[in-house]
């Protein structure tokens, strides 16, 4: 059996999130895909952002708000949503009093995977 702690795990500040980054996990594997959990402070934003991986948010505890690209909706714990690879995002933790916290897994894309042949 292989456990991480919290207390075990660096903490990093990253596009205005507390992240934890959960994969790859030294000695353990190397999936095809990373992971983070990552938590936005009482009535802060992520730094308003894009990459070259697509990314899947799992929401977990708190309230807040998201915006992708120029679609934008409230976000509970349960909501599960997919951000294509480039396009510009930001997660706002609308609580005067909670964390907002998510997992995000990303990945990049195979060459030509979802685009137009």
């Amino acid at each position: 059996m292989h456990v991480k702690t919290e207390a075990d795990d660096t903490l990093i500040r990253k596009n205005g999130c507390d992240i934890r980054e959960l994969y790859p996990w030294d000695g353990v594997v190397a999936p095809p895909w990373n992971s983070t959990l990552c938590s936005i402070r009482p009535t802060e934003s992520s730094t308003p952002h894009g990459h070259a991986t697509d990314e899947t948010f799992i929401f977990i505890s708190g309230q807040g708000h998201l915006r992708v690209g120029t679609e934008e909706r409230p976000i509970t714990p349960g909501d599960v949503v997919y951000i294509p690879h480039g396009t510009d995002h930001e997660v706002t933790n609308t609580s005067e009093a909670d964390p907002l916290t998510f997992v995000s897994i990303y990945w990049l894309q195979p060459t030509g995977h979802g685009e137009d042949a």
